[in-house]
C-alpha cells in the first residue's frame, strides 16, 4: 500500500495487525446492486477493485454472482486485517522521526543547556503532515 494516506499512518507504525474500513461510507447492503459488477458499485478506484479482485483470484461480476466464501472476501472490505511486512528503509524514505526533543529548546530554538546553540530543521524531532509546507 502506499499514498498519502498510507504515508501518514506511516509515521505511528508499529509492530503488528492493522483493521482498514474501505468504505466507511457505505453499508453492505448496497453491496447487492442488481446487474452491475462490483468495480461499478463500490466508492473505491476501479483499479483498487481490480486487483483486490484478482489477488484473491475472483474475477469482477456482480455480487449475487458470488458464492458465500466469495462474498465474505469482498465483504472483508469492511474490515481488512493485514499485518505490514516492514518498510522500504532509510533510502526510500519521505520522512525520517527522530532528533532533538523540542523541551531541551526554548522558543527561540536554543538549547536551554548550552546557551548560543541553536537547532532548526530536519534535526529536531518535528514531524509535519504529508503535503504543504512543514
Amino acid at each position: 500500500m502506499s499514498g498519502p494516506a498510507i504515508l501518514n499512518a506511516s509515521l505511528f507504525w508499529q509492530k503488528g495487525r492493522i483493521c482498514i474500513n474501505f468504505l466507511p461510507k457505505f453499508s453492505e447492503k448496497n453491496l447487492v446492486n442488481g446487474k452491475k459488477q462490483l468495480s461499478s458499485v463500490l466508492p473505491l478506484p476501479k483499479r483498487f477493485v481490480l486487483e483486490f479482485l484478482r489477488n484473491f483470484g475472483l474475477k469482477d461480476r456482480a455480487f449475487y454472482e458470488f458464492n458465500d466464501d466469495e462474498k465474505n472476501i469482498i465483504k472483508s472490505l469492511f474490515a481488512y486485517h493485514f499485518a505490514p511486512a516492514g518498510t522500504f528503509g532509510f533510502e526510500r524514505a519521505e520522512v525520517t522521526k527522530g532528533g532533538v526533543k523540542t523541551n531541551f529548546l526554548d522558543e527561540n530554538l536554543e538549547s536551554k543547556s548550552v546557551k548560543g546553540l541553536y537547532f532548526v530543521g530536519e534535526v529536531l524531532d518535528i514531524t509535519g503532515m504529508l503535503g504543504g509546507y512543514n
